[in-house]
């Protein structure tokens, strides 16, 4: 809810011409843009890694079961792309602190 609101809020802003930072609005030198990313790439893979697992401990033989394995497994690739690209930016924010 947040990333939703940091998007739609901070390009009004920006647009509007109240919200003016020295970085670019949405791109990787933008602290909160980077940090929301990660954390929601994070937590895409923490959910659909949990979802595979249990979708294996309870069926694996119908195709139901099959599908939600495809696109779980999918979802987590997503994720790991999306942590994968914003760790840069995140750790050199983290140590210019």
């Amino acid at each position: 809810m947040s990333f939703a609101g940091y998007l739609c809020i901070g390009s009004a802003l920006h647009i509007a011409g109240v919200y003016t930072p020295s970085f670019p609005l949405m791109s990787f030198s933008d602290p909160v843009f980077t940090i929301l990313s990660f954390l929601v790439g994070g937590f895409i893979c923490l959910l659909s890694g949990s979802l595979t697992c249990l979708t294996l401990l309870v069926s694996v033989k119908d195709a139901n079961a099959e599908f939600v394995l495809l696109t779980s497994l999918i979802a987590f690739g997503f994720g790991a792309a999306t942590v994968r690209i914003t760790v840069n930016p995140v750790l050199t924010w983290l140590a210019a602190l």
